[in-house]
């Protein structure tokens, strides 16, 4: 039996109760009668076939969505002020939905209606979802031919292993030197789009790093290493950042850098090359976080002052680091660093 055709007895039968249905129907409860007769009618009925008879439409509706067993038809004629009404829900319920009336009607208050041990879909009727038209392979069809905005760099991340004890002493200088400069391994493939970075960013899990290991992000041919070609003249503004803020932090420093707001800081008229943005690092130290973000030109006063103040401007408030913990360094101002022939 249809829904509808419910919902039609359930009306015939809640009629015979005698409830005032001469009044405009409207979706709001409507209390019986109160005559001694009707509810004494209504005890014997309900004794009779165990079945409650609705009172109001909202009832009725109430006996199709659990399912209930219909009550008795009603043994008297509906009445000529019943008809009206009933002709206009059956006009209704020919236009809409049930589930539609109860979604509208009575959010919250039914059930809503559901469907099981229905048989699974087919091949052909699983093969005919997937057309474009319609749900994921329509979203995953509009992806495909959009194409994803580039970065104006390509970048590619490296990861370092940090040297745990210190070489032997018996090791030569450019033996040393070589290990260093063969401890950054890339990892993984250039990166063209915020889609590309966040393929790698999100499965570099840099909280479980170890001591002395480091991450580096870095435009794509450069390698981070202090005498690489485009490193040898620059330095690096450092950040010493508590752990607990490191990875916050870090994401933020390169969402700028591969977004350029670095460059574009750095970038400032000289007579001399421009200066550039080589790359950021990530790396643990004993108990704090140090991040460096890696400039090609260590004289470029003017563009390291704007690099600085774009980085404390564009960083999150509540990292915003003290002023005691941060420097910039030049690459040939450190202990290690080997100059190149």
């Amino acid at each position: 039996m249809s829904e509808t055709a419910r919902l039609m007895d359930m009306l015939k039968a809640s009629a015979a109760k005698r409830v005032p249905y001469a009044q405009p129907l409207h979706l709001t409860a409507l209390d019986p009668l109160q005559d001694p007769s009707v509810i004494a009618v209504q005890k014997r009925q309900t004794d009779k076939f165990q079945v409650a008879i609705p009172n109001t439409f909202l009832e009725c509706l109430q006996f199709i969505a659990e399912g209930k067993p219909l009550p008795a038809p009603p043994a008297e004629p509906l009445g000529e002020e019943f008809q009206p009404h009933l002709n206009a829900a059956i006009d209704t319920l020919n236009n809409i939905t049930v589930k539609t009336l109860f979604t509208a009607a009575m959010a919250g208050r039914l059930p809503a209606l559901s469907t099981s041990d229905l048989p699974a879909a087919s091949s052909s009727e699983a093969s005919a979802t997937a057309s474009p038209a319609r749900g994921s392979a329509m979203l995953n069809s509009i992806f495909k031919s959009v194409r994803v905005p580039e970065f104006k760099y390509r970048w590619q991340f490296w990861a370092e292993k940090g040297q745990q004890q210190p070489p032997p002493k018996t090791a030569s200088t450019t033996a040393g030197a070589e290990e260093y400069a063969n401890r950054p391994k890339p990892l993984g493939d250039q990166i063209v789009s915020v889609k590309d970075f966040y393929q790698h960013f999100n499965n570099i899990p840099v909280e479980s790093l170890k001591l002395r290991d480091s991450i580096h992000l870095f435009h794509l041919g450069v390698k981070p290493l202090w005498e690489d070609p485009r490193n040898t003249k620059g330095g690096a503004w450092y950040f010493r950042i508590g752990k607990e803020q490191a990875g916050q932090f870090w994401h933020e420093i390169c969402l700028l850098a591969v977004g350029d707001v670095l460059q574009g800081a750095v970038e400032t008229k000289r007579a001399s090359f421009n200066d550039d943005i080589c790359g950021v690092s990530y790396s643990v130290r004993w108990n704090a976080v140090q991040i460096a973000i890696w400039t090609r030109d260590a004289d470029n006063e003017a563009g390291k002052e704007k690099l600085l103040q774009t980085i404390l401007e564009k960083l999150s408030a509540e990292l915003e680091p003290k002023k005691d913990s941060y420097w910039y360094k030049a690459h040939k101002e450190h202990k290690g660093f080997a100059a190149p022939e």
